[in-house]
């Protein structure tokens, strides 16, 4: 099976995490190690790369928000 060709043109930003973390006082450190979220996953965060809904659900349990708190979508202009 090969891989769907992507049907958006924009793209996805964790800038909003990124700062509700820093509100929170909660490192990236502290998402690898205390909440055992993969390196990877943190990196693909930090990249602003696709990450799975349930990995979305689990830092808005974490941060107690929602999906909206967290990410944007960015169109293309």
């Amino acid at each position: 099976m090969g891989e769907r060709e992507k049907q958006y043109s924009g793209t996805i930003s964790y800038k909003k995490l990124f700062t509700l973390m820093e509100q929170k006082n909660i490192k990236k450190r502290d998402l690898r190690e205390k909440y055992k979220i993969s390196p990877t996953i943190v990196n693909r965060l930090n990249n602003n790369s696709n990450v799975a809904v349930d990995t979305i659900m689990y830092l808005c349990e974490i941060l107690e928000c929602q999906p909206s708190d967290i990410m944007e979508y960015i169109p293309t202009k």
